[in-house]
């Protein structure tokens, strides 16, 4: 079985701007973390491995996680290609006004494509792995992966609604 959270509750999430690799846990995102932590021990659910994103925000989640479910933080995987989509120019802009097609199209975006390349190539392998995996990450891949399997074009992954922070999604 995989398991899906995005991380905790960043800085960018909290001013609604489109974030880069630098935006940190807030205080409120480090209790998302435990609560969320405390949801998968209390459930019983046996995590065989945690694999990360490579972004600060992620890796403190998936962390704080094993910590808290007895996992080996030394044995957490990480994998690059679960990074948030890169928003170019608009990195660090508000969300609100943007539409698909301008975030998509901005300059220094990454091709909408390549990004659903790289986040299911990740998905794929880990769908093959036996046992049971925690993936944390973010808002971007959680909504790629919903529009690949719901057949929708890549170009606007943007439109279907992100998983809230922290919150446990089973992924099939």
């Amino acid at each position: 079985m995989i398991y899906f959270i995005r991380h905790g509750e960043s800085q960018a999430n909290v001013d609604d701007v489109f974030s880069g690799p630098d935006s940190q846990l807030t205080d409120n995102g480090r209790q998302q973390v435990h609560n969320a932590g405390q949801e998968i021990k209390n459930n019983g659910i046996i995590i065989d491995r945690i694999i990360s994103s490579t972004y600060d925000r992620s890796i403190e989640t998936a962390k704080i996680i094993a910590g808290i479910i007895g996992f080996d933080v030394n044995k957490i995987q990480y994998d690059h290609r679960l990074v948030e989509y890169n928003c170019g120019v608009l990195t660090d802009k508000p969300r609100s006004s943007v539409t698909s097609q301008e975030l998509t199209s901005a300059e220094g975006a990454e091709d909408p494509y390549l990004f659903q390349n790289r986040v299911m190539k990740s998905f794929i392998e880990i769908k093959n792995l036996p046992g049971n995996t925690l993936i944390i990450s973010h808002a971007g891949v959680g909504s790629m992966i919903n529009a690949t399997k719901l057949g929708i074009e890549p170009s606007r992954f943007n439109e279907i609604p992100n998983y809230p922070n922290c919150e446990l999604i089973i992924l099939e």
